[in-house]
């Protein structure tokens, strides 16, 4: 990033000169518009500094927000579907054994039923 605005400043400075030299203007008007050219130049380039400033501070800021309020939400709910799983375990091989019994009875009467 810091070579595409060091190229990207280098470029319109060097523009901005090529510009000044050739255009059909007295030299007063010449460092006028160059002075005023320069001005902008400096206020766009603080308008940056400041943009990526604010930008790395929302950055540290989320980063805050996420290893303080997300982190944690996330451990503990992780704590709570483990617990959860833990917990129903036991009733849900219960549930299985019963199922398995309710099958074969099943499959049992059926058995009978076909027999006769």
């Amino acid at each position: 990033m810091a070579k595409f605005t060091t190229g990207f400043l280098l470029g319109a400075a060097v523009g901005t000169a090529y510009a000044l030299l050739t255009a059909k203007k007295t030299g007063p008007q010449r460092v006028a518009t160059a002075s005023q050219y320069v001005d902008s130049l400096t206020e766009a380039t603080n308008g940056v500094q400041h943009a990526v400033t604010r930008f790395g501070n929302a950055m540290k800021d989320l980063r805050h927000e996420l290893d303080n309020t997300l982190k944690p939400a996330v451990d503990d709910i992780q704590a709570s579907v483990d617990d959860f799983n833990f917990q129903t375990q036991p009733r849900v091989d219960a549930i299985n054994e019963h199922l398995d019994a309710i099958s074969k009875a099943a499959d049992s009467l059926d058995a009978t039923i076909d027999e006769h």
